[in-house]
């Protein structure tokens, strides 16, 4: 690993820290994202791996933000910026890891490159082997929150299409948890 995708990893984590918490299991999130990121940067040599780690662990970046208002997207990229500007990082390259950590979500802005396609790729398919889903559906059980965990897995399982092959691989995932999660949504505990 690079010293610059240290210094991101670092900065991450030490982000989580002075939050004080991590309520939405980022840490083991962007774990679980970095192996399928190495899975299809072997897929995809051509990609450069350094931008798409970088954008691994920088993509939620400012997800524990000051204004929840703000898509995390938004200012995940500014923090970006402001670490690997410090860092000196060449422009063309640093513009490459800004349209990864900007464009993973699949909103807004689409992923363009090969790194950014990766990116917003394994960050959808990753939540299908963690626990996201069953931590979204557990919360709107508990505090009746609007975010439906079959929504975000719906808009998951499109967004791996940006690689069909790989939509293809989790398929049998994706009819798991929606299953699972129908069948959670009924009980009424």
């Amino acid at each position: 690993m690079t010293q610059l995708i240290e210094k991101a990893k670092k900065a991450f984590l030490d982000g989580i820290k002075e939050y004080g918490q991590d309520p939405y299991g980022l840490m083991q999130h962007v774990t679980e994202l970095e192996r399928w990121a190495k899975l299809l940067l072997k897929k995809y040599p051509e990609a450069d791996s350094e931008v798409v780690l970088l954008g691994v662990w920088l993509h939620d970046f400012g997800h524990y933000q000051v204004n929840p208002d703000e898509d995390h997207a938004i200012t995940s990229e500014r923090k970006a910026k402001k670490l690997l500007g410090e860092e000196k990082m060449e422009e063309k390259r640093l513009g490459m890891v800004l349209h990864c950590v900007r464009s993973h979500r699949c909103r807004d802005v689409a992923p363009k490159t090969i790194e950014a396609r990766i990116l917003a790729c394994a960050d959808s398919v990753s939540h299908m082997t963690d626990t996201v889903y069953l931590e979204i559906a557990r919360s709107n059980k508990l505090k009746n929150y609007k975010y439906s965990s079959l929504e975000k897995l719906e808009r998951d399982y499109r967004d791996a299409s940006i690689f069909p092959e790989i939509k293809k691989e989790i398929t049998p995932l994706y009819n798991a948890w929606k299953a699972l999660l129908e069948a959670y949504s009924v009980l009424d505990y």
